[in-house]
């Protein structure tokens, strides 16, 4: 990562991302997973998680949404679906030890997990992945982002 350079090995990490979206999202009360939703759909990002780094101490993590993508009104429960299918594929890359497929920007070192989940409602596709951008040294933000699947198709 860049721009307040960390060192974080990216299996560690998304590791650590796995286990709290699924904290967040389908351990928590289902009360409490729908109020971090209502956070996320309205712009607001949330303290999500702390992690201890070999060189630089701490960094603090917030948690936000991009849906400019999603196709369609996003609701909790398509949220979730998105999301759980999602963590399954990560869970079974982590297990595995596969390749993460990280696709890093040139321009500002953020980092795309490209293990994407994949949805579908009423002919309508949705994709979700997990984008980690740090602009500042102990500081990140966790985004999970929708992409457009016409564009991903080609």
């Amino acid at each position: 990562m860049s721009n307040g350079q960390v060192d974080l090995k990216p299996a560690e990490l998304l590791k650590a991302i796995y286990e709290n979206l699924n904290k967040c999202f389908f351990t928590a009360a289902k009360y409490d997973a729908k109020q971090r939703y209502r956070l996320l759909v309205t712009g607001k990002p949330f303290a999500f998680m702390t992690l201890a780094t070999r060189d630089q101490g701490e960094i603090a993590f917030e948690l936000a949404l991009d849906q400019t993508q999603h196709d369609g009104s996003l609701t909790f429960t398509q949220f979730r679906n998105a999301l759980a299918a999602h963590l399954n594929r990560i869970a079974a890359k982590l297990a595995g030890k596969q390749d993460l497929n990280i696709f890093t920007s040139n321009d500002t070192g953020d980092w795309i997990f490209n293990i994407p989940g994949i949805v579908e409602y009423a002919d309508k596709v949705n994709i979700l992945v997990t984008c980690v951008e740090q602009r500042a040294a102990g500081q990140a933000t966790i985004r999970l982002l929708y992409l457009d699947p016409k564009e991903v198709s080609n």
